[in-house]
């Protein structure tokens, strides 16, 4: 654990899917952890502690962040519900988190923000860190809010923060679109411990993919930090492909927006008037390098 004080980090919204599978990772890493979550966690392994805590509650999570080197902020509005659960968790909460960190003396933050900040780019296009914004929804928007503020307290409060826009992590890429943003588990985990270790990090922006090479992005942030895939996702092409076929040119699958956006499923909802404006505008098509 290059890097490393005392090995202890804390994970807000530990009981989620996330949490639950970089529990596992860091774990191997050698931390101990702080679990917080409002949902309560009885499956706890030696070297961990749980504790009951609602995210916006500033003071019981200043408390309970108090002695740790590093937080990975996963608790959030995981769904596009609407704009009040998504201020309440995402923004108040984000808030929160931030300023009882600064407040306990923890100068590192592993952010977890999303794909779905840059949503509504056309699937054909390969970003960079660099993209504009475009959320695909509501949740989008909240991971994005996440992101300002992050980068606000790395540079105005000398905090080491790590935003990692996650795509899907699972065990293996699960349809066409996942291909270009699916990260193994051991590849989150290692994006993580470099959020906790590097020595000369500020504020980064990087993609929580495996190793998806010139599909959706470029990760050449990450790489510059160290990071090195150990999972890719084409050896799972086959297998995908063979239960979501590419849809006919001009079909009505292709034109709507969850086929023609990186957002997928969240960029159908609610949308409104026609698909045409998702097309690739010059701009899209730049290959950012």
């Amino acid at each position: 654990m290059a890097g490393s004080t005392n090995g202890l980090i804390a994970i807000t919204g530990a009981a989620g899917l996330v949490g639950t599978g970089l529990r596992l990772q860091l774990r191997e890493h050698g931390y101990r952890l702080v679990l917080l979550d409002r949902k309560p966690i009885t499956d706890c392994s030696e070297g961990e502690q749980a504790f009951l805590v609602d995210i916006t509650d500033q003071a019981a999570v200043t408390r309970h962040l108090a002695g740790c080197e590093a937080v990975v902020h996963l608790a959030s509005c995981t769904t596009d519900a609407p704009w009040s659960e998504q201020v309440t968790l995402s923004i108040e909460g984000s808030i929160s988190l931030f300023e009882a960190a600064r407040a306990a003396g923890v100068m590192r933050v592993i952010y977890a923000s999303s794909h779905h900040v840059v949503g509504y780019h056309p699937r054909s296009s390969v970003l960079d860190e660099h993209a504009v914004l475009k959320p695909d929804s509501r949740y989008g928007v909240g991971k994005a809010f996440g992101e300002s503020i992050g980068a606000m307290m790395a540079y105005k409060y000398d905090m080491r923060v790590l935003a990692i826009r996650i795509g899907n992590v699972n065990t293996k890429p699960i349809d066409r679109r996942r291909m270009g943003n699916w990260i193994s588990w051991r590849d989150l985990g290692q994006l993580v411990t470099i959020g906790i270790t590097h020595p000369t990090l500020c504020f980064e922006v990087v993609y929580g993919i495996s190793d998806a090479t010139g599909r959706d992005y470029h990760n050449d942030a990450a790489y510059a930090l160290g990071y090195r895939p150990q999972d890719r996702s084409e050896p799972f092409e086959a297998e995908v492909l063979a239960h979501d076929p590419i849809p006919a040119t001009g079909s009505e699958q292709a034109h709507a927006p969850s086929e023609m956006t990186k957002g997928g499923a969240f960029s159908d909802n609610e949308f409104a008037g026609s698909s045409a404006r998702l097309l690739p505008r010059l701009s899209d098509r730049k290959i950012f390098s």
